[in-house]
């Protein structure tokens, strides 16, 4: 047993496994908070451990974990392989424990002294939590857009956490399951700087039900049961427009990508953010090529929680490049092209990396990213309201997408922009939420829970574009 300060005091933690539903609530869920999730087995035909969010959030900026502040002190514009493992390792860092996966990354579970969090209000709507591991229904991965062997198309599902610097601010905008949302505090970072402290560290992880036979690097796969839609494990081109009601059952998927973002006041090109990317690489992870620092982390660990460690630093951004403008777009990549002339990415240049599609001219982007994108243009849009769409070919902005080998358009460009501290993609018509797609998204839930119960609207509503796209990772164009 291990003890660990909470914001009520101090509080016993089992590192035990639970063996069932009522003993993983007792000791993870000591006050009903948020819910949960949203899509699970019935009770009475499930009596397995649950999803429980972590929403214990601290009412004060805490102190920077020891790991964090040595990540501040690595350059990642000179040294970017050891900054983004560095992020990664942290995240691990008491997040494994080295029996059965499915245990992993329980955030209240944490050995190694880190508190770690999630955002409340990703339960509703039908994108929303399942009950396994709380993961969210993302963007679409088109046939091909991993590998050329992929004929059938799927969905990415999801589950992010941040840190405790993070978790206090994600704790200000919901202050209390018994109220909506307060803005306050990032309509004054808007102002007085940044909104998510120094040293926040975001992590994220994404699945998918493509295995090895769609995806050859996904052999040797680090797998989870997620309660997801049957569509979604069988061929995603199958699934109607309106989710609503779509059935859902529970299926094995495969880990895909990991993504991080981490609070660095040197990375003044991107509002304080270095973004880092990594995609999982079972495939070469036994093979003589395969970089010693990439399993450092997991060397301790018995059975197939090694497999964390199979994933593999796709790159690093800490700039949008606003200049580089030749179009090139990789939707069915055979090869990683990396565009040298890029100053505030790095792309990762080991021959082991699987063929990625990257983003708009090679900027940074993991395997479940839109190539049409990057890290930093997704992220900027995040804002209450969503005046602007995710991305730029997206409705109301309709942009058309320049072909490849031409100058892209101003109108284009304003997704590859740089920002500085507390500016909003649409500066003085939104909030900024500071590069936070998971809190935008967590509002935008909360409001249409609000006009699917209570019948009313709210006057930011009208500040947006009215629900003309979805706030996802992605979407597939009209075109294909």
């Amino acid at each position: 047993m291990a003890w660990r300060a909470t914001r009520y005091g101090v509080a016993a933690i089992f590192t035990v496994a639970a063996t069932g539903a009522f003993a993983q609530g007792y000791l993870l869920e000591h006050r009903i908070g948020f819910p949960d999730f949203g899509f699970m087995e019935a009770p009475g035909d499930y009596e397995g451990p649950v999803f429980v969010l972590s929403d214990d959030f601290p009412a004060r900026i805490p102190e920077l974990d020891a790991p964090v502040a040595d990540i501040l002190k690595i350059d990642f514009k000179t040294d970017p392989m050891r900054y983004v493992l560095a992020v990664r390792d942290y995240v691990f860092a008491g997040n494994i424990h080295g029996g059965a996966v499915s245990e992993d990354f329980i955030l209240q579970n944490n050995t190694a002294g880190h508190d770690w969090y999630h955002v409340p209000w990703q339960h509703w709507g039908t994108t929303g939590r399942e009950g396994y591991h709380g993961l969210t229904r993302e963007g679409p991965l088109a046939a091909q857009v991993l590998h050329p062997d992929q004929d059938r198309s799927s969905y990415a599902y999801a589950v992010g956490f941040y840190n405790g610097p993070g978790g206090f601010t994600v704790g200000q905008v919901w202050p209390s399951p018994d109220q909506g949302p307060d803005l306050t505090h990032m309509i004054d970072a808007m102002e007085e700087g940044f909104a998510f402290p120094e040293g926040t560290v975001v992590g994220k992880f994404l699945f998918t039900s493509l295995g090895p036979d769609q995806v050859p690097w996904l052999a040797d796969p680090l797998q989870w049961q997620a309660y997801i839609y049957d569509c979604d494990a069988t061929d995603s081109s199958q699934c109607p427009q309106d989710m609503t009601g779509a059935p859902r059952s529970t299926h094995m998927v495969n880990l895909l990508q990991m993504d991080v973002m981490v609070k660095d006041s040197r990375a003044e090109e991107a509002a304080g953010w270095v973004f880092g990317t990594f995609a999982y690489n079972g495939g070469a992870s036994q093979s003589e090529e395969w970089g010693d620092e990439y399993a450092a982390a997991c060397a301790d660990i018995e059975g197939p929680g090694k497999n964390w460690c199979n994933l593999m630093p796709v790159g690093v951004q800490w700039g949008n490049d606003p200049d580089n403008r030749t179009a090139f777009i990789d939707d069915k990549p055979t090869e990683t092209r990396i565009n040298t002339d890029l100053k505030e990415t790095w792309i990762n240049d080991d021959p082991a990396l699987p063929a990625m599609h990257l983003g708009f001219n090679s900027r940074l982007n993991g395997p479940a990213d839109n190539p049409t994108s990057s890290c930093m243009s997704c992220h900027a849009t995040g804002q209450v309201a969503s005046v602007s769409p995710i991305m730029p070919w997206l409705p109301p902005s309709n942009i058309p997408r320049p072909e490849n080998g031409t100058e892209a358009s101003e109108d284009w460009m304003r997704w590859f922009r740089n920002f500085a501290d507390g500016e909003a993609f649409d500066q003085g018509e939104a909030i900024s939420m500071d590069f936070s797609m998971q809190l935008t998204k967590s509002v935008e839930n909360y409001i249409e829970y609000i006009n699917a119960t209570q019948k009313g609207h709210f006057a930011l509503e009208y500040w947006g574009n009215a629900g003309a796209h979805p706030v996802s990772r992605g979407a597939l164009e009209s075109s294909d």
